[in-house]
This record gives C-alpha cells, sequence and structure tokens, in this order.
C-alpha cells in the first residue's frame, strides 16, 4: 500500500503480510489536504484534516 500527496509524490507504504493485510500508519505532523492511497489496481482518496 503507498500513500502519495497531490502532486503525485510518495508520502509512505506499508507492506502486506503473508495474508495480504497491510495497516496504514501515517507518518506524525502530516500536512492536512488530499492524499491518494493505492493498493494493488485499487486507490483511493484519503482527506486528512
Amino acid at each position: 500500500m503507498q500513500v502519495y500527496d497531490a502532486l503525485g509524490r510518495p508520502v509512505t507504504n506499508s507492506p502486506a503480510d503473508a495474508t495480504g493485510t497491510a495497516a496504514l500508519v501515517l507518518p506524525q505532523g502530516l500536512a492536512a489536504g488530499v492524499y491518494v492511497v493505492r493498493a494493488g489496481a485499487q486507490a483511493l482518496r484519503l482527506t486528512v484534516e
């Protein structure tokens, strides 16, 4: 799972375990804004306030 900022720059990533499960842990002090979370072929929008 990867997290990108609005400009497409990588913010963080989390590897999946053997069952394919990944925990999303955002960096402390992450600026408010819109981010894209990609997991395989899926992409979701994440809003940080």
